[in-house]
């Protein structure tokens, strides 16, 4: 099976269920909480940062085996079981019912894939090999890690800033777009990585301005 179809999912408030209680299952929790998702447990058992995450109330842990009802209103599910069978069952409802679902034994299965990634603030880049080597996926993750470091947020922060500005400016469709693009092939996004925020914002006033006359 191919993932081809790059996506990225709004998932605040939105029920995410993940069946099975052990370290796989913690990893997909952890990366939903990051997106504020309403994250829901089931399984018998939890692992100790689990436990502690719904002892906290981060997540509502539904202290039970597998049961179709607890899917219903999902958005997403992920089956994290350590048994092949019921892996199997929770694909089939959610496949059914039209829930979108990641078996972690079992791509064939999956109407998704997690791909490997790398945040900085708003700025998100995703790899994939389609399975075929995570291991693979996480070394091109850390060699971007190098290349794109925390000074990416301040740079998105201002670009943010200057898309605004262009919008409420300019007019022209074309001319924002140059307006844009102008910005990103100058010195302006090194000013910021190199901790000079103000003097960049001044840059891109100018820069705007040269629109304007």
């Amino acid at each position: 099976m191919s993932f081809d179809y790059p996506v990225t999912l709004y998932l605040k408030n939105k029920k995410c269920s993940v069946i099975g209680g052990g370290e796989v299952a913690l990893r997909k929790v952890q990366t939903f909480l990051d997106s504020a998702a309403a994250v829901f447990v089931v399984s018998p058992r939890l692992c100790p940062s689990l436990m502690e995450l719904a002892r906290c109330g981060k997540i509502r842990w539904i202290e039970d085996h597998y049961r179709e009802q607890y899917l219903q209103d999902s958005f997403l599910v992920i089956a994290a079981t350590n048994i092949r069978e019921i892996n199997g069952l929770i694909a089939a409802y959610c496949r059914e019912n039209r829930i979108l679902v990641n078996v972690v034994d079992s791509p064939g299965e999956s109407s998704f894939i997690v791909n490997s990634f790398l945040k900085r603030g708003e700025l998100l880049i995703a790899v994939s090999t389609n399975g075929k080597s995570p291991a693979l996926a996480g070394k091109i993750i850390r060699e971007l890690g190098e290349l794109y470091g925390p000074g990416y947020i301040q740079v998105l922060a201002l670009l943010g800033e200057a898309r605004e500005m262009a919008r409420e400016l300019l007019k022209d469709q074309q001319d924002r777009k140059k307006f844009l693009q102008e910005i990103i092939d100058s010195e302006i996004i090194a000013s910021v990585l190199h901790g000079n925020m103000e003097a960049a914002r001044e840059e891109v006033r100018k820069c705007l301005s040269s629109y304007l006359a």
